[in-house]
């Protein structure tokens, strides 16, 4: 069966706008307009609250170091002594209603559920979940946030950009501010071992923190490679443009292919992330001299975009990449369909390694240019904010959340991670063993991960032969990544004009990489971008970086 992409179905997803590049930043949905009670949610000429304090988390030594660089902590034992975080009781025995997004199957009640059952014995609340799947949850927050009145105790927002998202936690959510800005987070110590690039990546509101992010590691979109294939082909780790290009080739043939792509990958940057970083172009936006400049305007954003149309002029890539889903693409990877895969950081997880079933090592591609800029993630996943309420509630509120944030070698960590000893686990030498109640009671059908998140570290058990490798991939990117300067800034225009500048942007990377336009193209797509918007979106994230240095 043929499946190449024919040009109807290139048309129709280009046309949807399949490929919208979206720069906007979490909290960034209502930038500039004004909420309700006045003031507006931009933070230019306000008061800023100071960034929660640091206050690392002194817990068992790992066997290599983490760095400043984001290079993460690794583990390649179990902790033999766990030590405790929390001493002081968290709840009051009152229902916590809150709400978050699942990417798994419904949990079991909470009757027959003995891990919910254990979380609530030691929240001491009567823990009372809504489970929202991902497909739903735009359409169920949105739902919420126009009724307005019966809030959760607990909302969890996550990356989607919500139309007036700032202005509702702003109008209708606790203002945080005075019980984790500055020294007073130290209260929450787990809250304090958040690193403060995660609070950057939620940002500010009017000036104010509303919200406990939920930390993800510093790497953005990552090449996740078949390494066996790899080395089968004598291609090294280490390797050139050509070199890159070779070996997607060299793995291409025989109803297999070099490189997988999936339809949500173009739906912004994700799918150009990798290139881009190579060949050293700015993490999204680039700020220097007061102005604010996109990727997209230099010259080692064409190069990325020449190097992905070279790999569809191969015929490298699934040729359904326009059309399969990324959960089918996953698949293709761990059978060995496709040798090398663009996905978010967080699949580095013991889920997306049982899934490869030791058909091949897994390993993490490094940059291929001369000069790489390797992109950094948000440092967040979301974000949860709190209901209105009086104080001693959210600080009720805000113990929940930093129980749920306890760091790996406590016991919060493992219960809320792994459940109850003998029941969920257990362990021997080589760490911890999952039990079969634990494939059906965990984090990921109650996803309480969603409510706080700690620090990660790099901990795979009885994989530490991955752990190690991508160790080593940290340690050899992440001294030359960049941060999107953008992130936790807010501009009016992106959010109302986002959808319009991302389809501009995402219709002209589809068709040259594709073939259907020229490279040279290009010039006029960012011609178009910027005269319908990009250029003010320019200004006014210029405006709001001089207000938050």
């Amino acid at each position: 069966m043929d499946h190449r992409i024919d040009r109807r179905s290139l048309l129709r997803l280009a046309g949807t706008g399949a490929l919208g590049l979206a720069a906007t930043p979490l909290l960034s949905a209502c930038a500039g307009q004004s909420p309700p009670g006045g003031g507006g949610v931009s933070n230019a000429g306000k008061s800023l609250t100071p960034w929660p304090a640091y206050v690392p988390f002194a817990g068992p030594a790992p066997d290599l170091p983490g760095d400043a660089s984001g290079v993460q902590p690794l583990y390649l034992k179990y902790p033999e002594k766990l030590v405790r975080s929390v001493n002081d009781t968290v709840g009051d025995g009152s229902e916590v209603r809150a709400m978050v997004v699942s990417f798994g199957a419904p949990p079991k009640p909470v009757g027959r559920n003995e891990y919910w059952q254990a979380l609530n014995k030691a929240l001491n609340v009567d823990l009372n979940v809504t489970v929202v799947p991902d497909p739903e949850y735009a359409q169920k927050m949105a739902t919420l946030m126009a009724a307005g009145d019966d809030l959760p105790d607990i909302v969890m927002f996550n990356n989607l950009a919500l139309p007036h998202a700032a202005e509702f936690i702003q109008a209708r959510c606790a203002d945080l501010s005075e019980f984790v800005g500055g020294d007073a987070v130290k209260r929450f110590p787990n809250l304090a071992n958040l690193p403060t690039y995660a609070w950057q990546g939620m940002g500010r509101i009017g000036g104010r923190i509303y919200g406990v992010p939920l930390e993800r590691p510093k790497p953005a979109n990552s090449l996740f490679v078949n390494r066996s294939a790899m080395d089968a082909a004598s291609i090294p780790k280490d390797w050139t443009t050509e070199q890159y290009l070779d070996a997607m080739k060299e793995l291409t043939g025989d109803r297999k292919w070099g490189v997988g792509w999936f339809k949500t990958l173009f739906g912004g940057l994700g799918g150009i992330t990798y290139h881009a970083g190579s060949l050293g172009a700015p993490n999204t936006w680039s700020a220097s001299g007061g102005t604010f400049s996109h990727t997209i305007t230099t010259p080692q954003f064409e190069q990325a975009l020449e190097i992905m149309r070279k790999l569809a002029e191969a015929r490298t890539h699934y040729p359904d990449s326009l059309t399969v889903s990324s959960t089918d693409m996953q698949s293709y990877f761990h059978n060995g369909t496709v040798a090398s895969i663009n996905d978010g950081f967080g699949s580095v997880n013991l889920g997306f390694i049982t899934k490869i079933n030791d058909r091949f090592d897994l390993d993490l591609g490094r940059p291929y240019g001369e000069s790489p800029t390797p992109w950094q993630s948000p440092g967040i996943f979301g974000y949860v904010a709190f209901k209105k309420a009086s104080p001693e509630r959210i600080k009720l509120l805000l113990r929940i959340c930093d129980y749920l944030s306890a760091p790996f070698g406590t016991s919060e960590y493992e219960l809320a991670n792994y459940g109850v000893e003998g029941r969920h686990f257990t362990k021997d030498a080589d760490g911890i063993k999952t039990t079969e109640l634990y494939t059906q009671e965990n984090n990921t059908l109650l996803p309480v991960k969603f409510l706080g998140a700690p620090p990660s570290v790099l901990y795979l058990p009885g994989h530490s032969d991955v752990a190690k490798s991508v160790y080593e991939w940290q340690k050899a990117t992440l001294p030359d990544s960049v941060r999107n300067p953008a992130v936790g800034l807010r501009s009016a225009t992106e959010a109302s004009k986002g959808a319009q500048l991302g389809q501009i942007l995402g219709d002209g990377i589809t068709a040259i990489t594709f073939g259907r336009k020229p490279l040279s193209a290009w010039k006029d797509v960012v011609t178009q971008w910027r005269q319908a918007g990009g250029d003010q979106v320019a200004a006014e994230l210029a405006k709001e970086h001089a207000a938050n240095q």
